[in-house]
């Protein structure tokens, strides 16, 4: 049951990092893929790579939060592979570190229409699909800092808490069509969205210190919970956060 052969998903921010690992280890699942992200090259030799494993992968260059370009995205996808069975919101920046009281409009702005805006918007249109075809699977990439707070990340934490919200809400809404609405939590990875903290001395110890098992995950940590809510095995699983976190919410 763990398997998604003759399944299509699309995967958000596929061209690095948790991305790139989710889109890879779907492939290796029996999946194929549209992969999407602002970075066309990088997104081309991610689908080179799946590729050259036997499955199919197209890349798309899509600024997630502009509805035009995700509406074209989707319409793309069902000319391309005529289902979507799958959709992993994972796109998200967290671009500046500042105190709430120096966050100035336009970074708070942005932020909001990459994170939360963006995942809305995809949601929405795939939504549109899944309910006419009977069925699907979302997936949206949140953090644990949707429950607990990180300072000088305030709009950060804003979006993936909403994201959660979003989550439960859609799972409610959609459960009568068959559409499974999940999220999946990682702590801190090695990933480049975390490159600057895990470089500075100071940082890096008081985030291994609060994380149990002393280290920081890696993307492919994340592929087994995203196959398992891709797949057929969670078909009762619905409105639930799966943190994967090196027991970083256990204190």
């Amino acid at each position: 049951m763990f398997e998604l052969t003759g399944k299509t998903a699309i995967v958000t921010g596929a061209s690095r990092g948790i991305g790139k690992a989710i889109s890879k280890g779907f492939a290796k699942a029996g999946a194929d893929l549209i992969l999407v992200s602002r970075n066309l090259p990088a997104l081309e030799r991610v689908a080179r790579e799946i590729e050259d494993s036997g499955r199919k992968a197209h890349p798309m260059a899509v600024d997630i939060g502009n509805p035009e370009e995700i509406q074209k995205a989707v319409d793309t996808t069902m000319k391309i592979f005529p289902r979507i069975d799958i959709l992993v919101n994972n796109a998200g920046i967290s671009p500046t570190l500042k105190k709430a009281e120096e966050m100035d409009l336009k970074d708070w702005e942005e932020i909001l229409r990459v994170n939360l805006t963006g995942t809305f918007l995809f949601c929405q249109s795939v939504g549109r699909v899944m309910i006419q075809r009977g069925g699907g699977k979302i997936i949206n990439m949140v953090s644990v800092g949707a429950v607990v707070g990180f300072p000088r990340q305030i709009a950060y934490c804003a979006t993936k808490g909403g994201i959660l919200q979003l989550t439960r809400v859609l799972a409610i809404e959609w459960a009568r069509h068959n559409i499974q609405v999940n999220a999946i939590g990682p702590a801190y990875l090695e990933t480049e969205l975390t490159k600057g903290m895990r470089e500075s001395k100071v940082i890096s110890e008081n985030l291994l210190q609060r994380t149990p098992m002393g280290r920081f995950g890696k993307p492919e940590e994340i592929v087994g919970a995203a196959i398992y809510l891709a797949s057929d095995t969670s078909s009762y699983v619905t409105g639930q956060t799966l943190f994967v976190d090196g027991g970083w919410l256990a204190y």
